[in-house]
């Protein structure tokens, strides 16, 4: 206990408003003196002592009325009144007034009209897949506040996790941003969910309320990074291949269909199988959102959990991949001439046709058919660009319901480019033949020849900077038998 909090707590006996002036200045002067004794301030030059005593006076001001609380003082205080703006990947994209002059202050140079209430932010349909733009707007907000405001509460007011990208995004640059944020509002449900995979500890912030994960499994935050480049709160999140991932989405997916209600397993076929695709997809993650050295960062996570739907109790499932660096179309820079020629000619094809959408979000629709690939070698050996289809297949398969309200929905977000793949375009179909590419253009006849349907191919206002993919499906009993059967004989 420091010598301020003991003498707040020991000495201080309030009564009427003339002594708390008279003791709180005595708590203000102890504490200027305490911090310019910590800062050093005796052996900087003129300049940088002005600032630091700058900083001290703002810290240590008083307010109307006497708190023990304010008394207190911590290291995370002292700090975030001398850092500088950190550069972000995401920050900068949502928000990119960030980096122009004056859009970002100093802690110190920043005013409150209100020193007791926080600015409120209000995330609602906080989803990819349920509401994209709106997904974004609100991670702009917070990157707004974060440049200008003294402190923010964020409340999440979506009583479940309607998809778990959001908080993976809000992991790669919580760090980055001025620690101004001070709680919020989040149900239990959803505080469970974000505990079991991890964010909470990635976060460093303290959920209350729960008191257990019965109705909650995990597919833990795994991410991979550039040599040298790991930021992770815990060794634990980090792996050093896609292999690791892989076993662990395989663990994870063992354990969701080990529940009573299944009572299955992953037979080796079926292990292999999807080890393989999703090694694929962070695969091409590595390659393609870093195209210089080929060493991008991925990050996945994902969970199963019991709700109540339409009066009966389903298990939804949600996967999360996120890919920053080179998006979609920056990747196609590098794809073969050939490859280039065929992108060309469908943009064309679709300006003429009076599409609507941008050629960045038509060449993302173009980057998830089968055969699509800025891996030139890849191509060349048509080994390339089949993991979007394939996994659009697998889940497919393991979203099988005869629920036509809980149909499995996947959505791409790269750049500013979203494509949403579900009913009634969600299948991935093959249309010359069964060894042919697998494609899917958003259209009713499934064709390159036809306008996508602006519902589901669209251009967002803001963008990210590079890939991220919700995928959401439930996992049906009476379907999951038969995938399984289909998966042991190595058919799916």
């Amino acid at each position: 206990m420091s010598d301020s909090e003991d003498f707040s707590k020991t000495f201080v006996k309030l009564k009427g408003d003339a002594e708390v002036a008279e003791a709180y200045s005595f708590l203000d002067a102890q504490r200027r003196r305490a911090l310019a004794r910590d800062w050093h301030l005796s052996g900087m030059g003129p300049n940088e002592r002005a600032g630091h005593k700058r900083a001290i006076k703002h810290i240590v001001r008083k307010p109307k009325k006497y708190d023990a609380e304010r008394a207190k003082l911590t290291t995370q205080d002292l700090v975030i009144l001398l850092r500088e703006m950190r550069p972000s990947p995401v920050l900068d994209h949502v928000f990119p007034e960030r980096n122009l002059p004056g859009k970002w202050l100093k802690y110190d140079m920043r005013t409150s009209t209100s020193e007791s209430s926080p600015t409120e932010v209000d995330l609602h349909t906080f989803s990819f897949l349920d509401a994209p733009q709106d997904c974004l707007e609100g991670l702009a907000e917070i990157a707004l506040h974060e440049a200008t405001k003294i402190s923010v509460r964020v409340n999440f007011k979506d009583q479940y996790c309607l998809d778990v990208v959001p908080y993976m995004l809000l992991t790669e640059f919580w760090s980055d941003m001025l620690p101004i944020f001070k709680g919020g509002e989040m149900d239990v449900p959803m505080q469970k969910v974000l505990a079991a995979i991890g964010i909470e500890e990635d976060l460093r912030v303290g959920f209350q309320g729960i008191e257990d994960f019965n109705d909650v499994w995990a597919f833990p935050l795994t991410r991979r990074r550039k040599k040298g480049d790991s930021r992770s709160r815990s060794i634990y999140f980090d792996v050093p291949s896609r292999d690791h991932a892989s076993d662990r989405f395989c663990d994870a997916l063992d354990n969701w269909l080990n529940r009573p209600e299944f009572k299955m397993e992953l037979t080796q076929s079926g292990r292999g199988y999807i080890k393989e695709l999703l090694g694929e997809l962070l695969e091409n993650a590595e390659r393609h959102s870093d195209g210089k050295r080929r060493d991008g960062a991925w990050t996945v996570a994902g969970f199963l959990a019991k709700r109540l739907v339409g009066g009966e109790q389903r298990f939804i499932a949600h996967i999360g991949i996120v890919s920053l660096g080179d998006t979609f179309v920056e990747s196609l820079e590098r794809a073969t001439d050939e490859q280039k020629s065929n992108l060309n000619d469908y943009i064309s094809l679709m300006t003429k046709l009076g599409a609507p959408q941008s050629k960045a979000t038509l060449m993302t629709l173009a980057a998830l058919q089968d055969g699509v690939t800025c891996v030139p070698e890849a191509d060349l050996a048509d080994r390339g660009g089949y993991g979007l289809m394939q996994m659009l297949q697998l889940t497919n398969i393991l979203g099988a319901t005869e629920n036509s309200n809980m149909l499995p929905e996947i959505t791409i977000v790269s750049g500013s480019s979203c494509v949403q793949l579900k009913t009634p375009y969600f299948s991935c179909e093959t249309v010359a033949g069964h060894d042919a590419a697998r494609v899917q253009w958003c259209n009713q006849t499934n064709s390159a020849k036809v306008v996508p349907d602006v519902k589901h191919v669209f251009d967002l206002e803001k963008g990210l900077p590079g890939t991220a993919i919700s995928i959401r499906f439930i996992l049906d009993p009476q379907y999951l038998q038969k995938v399984m059967e289909g998966l042991k004989d190595g058919r799916a």
